[in-house]
């Protein structure tokens, strides 16, 4: 209705009816008044209507600037990493370059001790998950950007 900026017939049909069925509600006196009155207040309700369409229209377009900015900022991070990650969780990210890291390795990465991150895994504290290859416990890099933020409650949030 309001896209097309019409009324179907139905619907001024029931305006009309709804309009005379109040104006033969009133005195005779009143009803120049009343129907004056409720001009009025459709013009009014008209220029708010237009009010909120400018603010409403003005707020959409700054949503769209503020999700262009963020697209072109998770477009240049590295993989894995997303807009709300600090700079320290994406200079870790960055630093991985293998796609599975042994428990020795992890320690190196992330500073934690071969032990804790053993346990970690064993307990899956701070979401962590091993993947077993030929025998030994990897964690992925994946996990290890989970696990990560995790333990340093470091909450970076996607799109």
């Amino acid at each position: 209705m309001a896209e097309k900026g019409e009324l179907t017939s139905i619907e001024q049909s029931e305006i009309m009816n709804a309009l005379i069925s109040y104006g033969r509600s009133l005195k005779p006196d009143e009803v120049n008044e009343k129907f004056k009155q409720i001009r009025l207040g459709t013009r009014h309700l008209l220029e708010q209507t237009e009010k909120s369409l400018d603010s409403a229209l003005d707020s959409v377009h700054e949503f769209h600037k503020m999700l262009e900015s963020v697209v072109v900022k998770e477009k240049s991070l590295p993989d894995g990493a997303t807009v709300g990650d600090d700079a320290d969780t994406i200079k870790f990210i960055d630093s991985l370059k293998k796609d599975a890291y042994n428990f020795s390795q992890a320690e190196k990465l992330i500073g934690i001790s071969r032990q804790t991150i053993k346990k970690h895994a064993e307990s899956g504290s701070y979401s962590l998950k091993v993947t077993k290859i030929a025998k030994t416990d990897y964690i992925t890099k994946e996990n290890l950007i989970v696990y990560y933020r995790d333990y340093f409650k470091k909450d970076g949030f996607g799109f």
